[in-house]
């Protein structure tokens, strides 16, 4: 499906949608509403500015998934600026049947979504540093980050909050948690502050009905906390992770082990064996993962920790990109040499075997709805379709 000479950064699904993320070199952007039943475009809305990477709630802090939106409430919560400028950052709520745009709000810091809750969307604005690179990270000090708490009716600011050195930030209808340098914050959805407990470096945090996951640490050093409403540690376990992934009341985690940890801290399944990348099918009932030490592999895990089976293709560099009901979609970096396609996507199905395989230039996101997986192409120099639907 060819939309015109947009760039398509992301894709997300709600209602049997596709929400896309559009872009132009240096703005403007816009999003799509797509019926993939129908292959037509819904609604569509232009904004100022370019898409912010890293900016929508279930942004895992991969390469995977940079761009995208967050669906809530029958809402589009979309993200754009001129933050490679240093000069502006803006959140904009449009109405997720018809594309119109309810409110937005713009201030000179680079905004991400947080969460959502019933009437509150939590919105997090990061200063500019006089140098940022490719990768967010930045020099010197540690930057000053607000947190907002926005009228989700009306994007009417009720209360900010002001850190410096946030790492992650999580929301639930109990409250809002910052982890900020050595400590978590716990926050009233007022944004009141509720507790600190000090324990640091802070990484990461997750937040389920009524307990809070907070990572700390690097890697081997890494220590996974069970945090209360009330900020009281009922557990802690050390585990070589960097990544989480949570699903409803159970989080998945990942590194150079795969674990599955239930809210009252017990460990449901651990495999020693390097996994990042987390991925599960709409279903929810397979997990993969990138594997292998040299991330050059995709493995599939049912819930209850059995591995499927592990697919290695002839490339140093491998990951899960997409699944369906019954297949993954695997990007591999093709070979050596230029006449060669960037990438090969291979369609695996429930018994690891892949099926097809294609070559793409460019895969800049791609979701999985239903039995049909669908990818961002992205390039439209190229001459091919922006969006694509696969049969796996």
């Amino acid at each position: 499906m060819p939309l015109d000479d947009w760039q398509v950064l992301g894709l997300d699904t709600a209602d049997n949608r596709l929400f896309a993320t559009l872009s132009e070199n240096n703005g403007p952007s816009a999003v799509a509403a797509i019926d993939p039943a129908e292959q037509s475009i819904i609604w569509q809305m232009k904004s100022e500015g370019e898409p912010v990477g890293g900016s929508h709630a279930s942004y895992q802090r991969i390469a995977r998934g940079q761009w995208g939106v967050t669906l809530a409430n029958e809402t589009v919560y979309a993200v754009t600026g001129r933050v490679g400028e240093r000069r502006w950052g803006a959140v904009q709520a449009l109405d997720q049947a018809t594309g119109e745009r309810r409110w937005s709000l713009r201030r000179n810091r680079e905004f991400a979504l947080a969460g959502v809750t019933a009437d509150l969307v939590v919105a997090t604005g990061l200063e500019f540093s006089e140098r940022r690179t490719v990768s967010h990270t930045t020099t010197g000090s540690p930057l000053s980050t607000v947190v907002y708490g926005l009228d989700s009716a009306n994007g009417k600011v009720r209360w900010t909050r002001e850190f410096i050195g946030v790492q992650d930030v999580a929301v639930n209808s109990n409250g809002v948690y910052v982890a900020v340098a050595d400590r978590l914050v716990g926050l009233e959805l007022d944004g009141k502050r509720r507790f600190a407990y000090e324990y640091g470096p802070a990484t990461r945090v997750e937040a389920a009905t009524e307990r809070v996951f907070y990572l700390t640490g690097k890697d081997a050093a890494s220590t996974l906390h069970g945090v209360g409403p009330n900020g009281s540690v009922d557990w802690q376990h050390d585990l070589p992770i960097h990544e989480l992934l949570l699903d409803g009341n159970r989080l998945y985690a990942g590194g150079k082990a795969v674990v599955t940890v239930e809210t009252d801290g017990t460990i449901v399944w651990r495999d020693d064996t390097y996994g990042e990348w987390l991925l599960l099918d709409p279903d929810g009932d397979t997990l993969y993962t990138r594997s292998r030490i040299r991330s050059d592999a995709a493995t599939a895990y049912d819930v209850a920790g059995k591995k499927r089976w592990t697919f290695d293709p002839p490339s140093n560099n491998a990951w899960p990109e997409a699944a369906t009901n019954d297949a993954l979609i695997v990007s591999a970096i093709t070979g050596d040499t230029a006449n060669q396609p960037f990438l090969t996507v291979y369609a695996i199905n429930s018994q690891g075997q892949p099926t097809a395989s294609l070559g793409k230039e460019t895969v800049f996101d791609a979701t999985g709805l239903s039995d049909t997986a669908y990818l961002a192409d992205g390039n439209s120099a190229t001459g091919d379709s922006n969006l694509l639907a696969l049969d796996p």
